[in-house]
């Protein structure tokens, strides 16, 4: 998956996600910036991966989640959405 490979958390949690999720993608790790150029697969697995983080955020921080992570949750959808409609109106 070219555009959504990324390395696992480290140890101490900084940039992927928390400590104790590896599956989770955080505000820090990379995203592609063109979501149409993935894969229905490749984009279902970083939408999973986002929604992981934006589940853990409600959970440890009483502000809600953070920004990237909310609009990154936001584009993906966007795209799953387009994507359905375009496979039904076909």
């Amino acid at each position: 998956m070219s555009g959504v490979d990324v390395a696992p958390p480290p140890a101490d949690a900084g940039a992927g996600g928390h400590r104790d999720c590896e599956t989770c993608l955080g505000p820090d790790a990379e995203f592609p910036a063109e979501l149409s150029a993935l894969s229905l697969v490749e984009l279902q697995v970083l939408h999973s991966r986002v929604v992981c983080q934006l589940e853990h955020e409600y959970l440890v921080n009483p502000d809600g989640p953070h920004p990237v992570t909310q609009d990154r949750h936001e584009e993906l959808s966007a795209e799953l959405e387009a994507r359905q409609g375009a496979a039904s109106g076909a």
